[in-house]
């Protein structure tokens, strides 16, 4: 123990962990065999995603349709915004293996910094950045970019903290430009005493990126843009799950809600504790608020995948490492959330277990799930708790 605090004490040891981390995967999956997928003329990398990202930028500069299928270039649909495609110019004007270890070493070291700036006890934050890992290489293995969005909103909520306006609602609309449910923390920044001040930043800030694009592309074509993109999200109707509430729901109980009325009763209970809003002049309230978003925002997504995960399972880690004193109930909820949903698609199971775990049983989500409503146990509690003493 006293040998693991010592080197918590090191502040370069997460970023070496980190960084090595990104730089192991992206050279692995650049030199790892390619595979033939059904549908596509080529043969798929295992960093297909960075393809995907890549190619949109060329796609955009030549004012081509952004959301259709290229089988040609690539396998499956680019499914992010066109600002998106537009700042990832400067890694699409690199080498592919250069530009895959910068891409995937960015989204490693935003997240260790946005840990750090949560100015936790070394040994906590420690734990945080190590219990975290498995996901951390779940998420760079894919060369996605959810790594990303939970490091810029976890330091989204640390600014939030400070008392700043133009920063944090900044981080907050960039994650918006890269996945849309980014926009829901914006819930958080009403909160705050800072929070009419964040109005106008926040337009701002949405307006600068919205309207980024439009050198590249002009007026019309990015309407265009939009339209196309607008059509591409409207077009995911179907009832198909992943590992989310609905897929825990159809496992389990064999039923399949409108996914629509479950996501607002979803947002309705995680907007409960808004009701007791001088609660949140205390910080240990606004943290575990802060927490249950990130996870609302993974378990609630009919379409999450693995990948996703290490924004619910930051959720998890700040929802723990933020109790003032932990006890054996706070252990025992995240067991499973290590056991299953960070190792429950790893190679620590037999293949037929994995399969068994992450699709037939839902554990995947199931543990995130729990604390989700721990969480918002422990915060009506509270709210209830301060009306009881009046």
């Amino acid at each position: 123990m006293n040998a693991l605090a010592g080197i918590a004490k090191k502040s370069w040891f997460l970023w070496l962990i980190y960084a090595v981390m990104a730089l192991f995967i992206s050279i692995r999956s650049y030199y790892q065999p390619l595979k033939t997928m059904p549908g596509f003329e080529g043969k798929v990398t295992t960093y297909n995603n960075y393809i995907l990202f890549q190619n949109s930028f060329g796609h955009l500069t030549d004012g081509k349709n952004l959301y259709a299928g290229y089988p040609s270039e690539q396998y499956d649909v680019f499914k992010y915004s066109p600002t998106f495609a537009m700042a990832f110019g400067p890694f699409a004007a690199l080498p592919k293996g250069l530009g895959l270890i910068l891409w995937n070493g960015l989204n490693a070291l935003v997240f260790v910094f946005a840990i750090k700036q949560l100015k936790l006890p070394p040994i906590r934050e420690m734990g945080f950045g190590l219990l975290g890992l498995q996901e951390a290489f779940t998420t760079t293995a894919n060369s996605q970019s959810n790594m990303l969005i939970a490091g810029l909103l976890i330091l989204a909520y640390v600014n939030l903290e400070k008392g700043k306006t133009l920063l944090p609602v900044f981080l907050i609309s960039i994650t918006v430009f890269i996945k849309l449910f980014g926009v829901l923390f914006f819930a958080l920044v009403l909160l705050y005493p800072q929070r009419w001040r964040c109005v106008l930043p926040a337009i701002g800030s949405m307006a600068l990126l919205f309207f980024m694009v439009l050198p590249v592309a002009g007026w019309q074509r990015l309407w265009q843009h939009y339209r196309e993109y607008g059509a591409l999200l409207a077009g995911d109707h179907g009832y198909f799950v992943k590992y989310s509430v609905m897929g825990w729901l159809q496992s389990w109980f064999g039923l399949q809600p409108n996914k629509n009325w479950v996501v607002i009763l979803g947002l309705m209970v995680q907007l409960l504790p808004l009701l007791w809003i001088k609660r949140f002049n205390e910080p240990l309230f606004r943290t575990i608020y802060t927490a249950s978003w990130l996870i609302w925002m993974v378990i609630f997504n009919h379409m999450a995948e693995s990948a996703t995960f290490i924004i619910a399972v930051a959720g998890v880690l700040l929802w723990y490492f933020s109790q003032e004193s932990r006890h054996k109930w706070h252990i025992a909820l995240l067991l499973p959330v290590i056991l299953f949903t960070c190792f429950g698609p790893s190679d620590i199971y037999p293949k037929v277990w994995r399969s068994i775990i992450v699709e037939d049983w839902q554990l995947k989500v199931f543990p995130c799930i729990v604390i989700w409503c721990v969480c918002m146990g422990q915060l009506v509690l509270s709210g209830l708790n301060q009306q009881l003493q009046k």
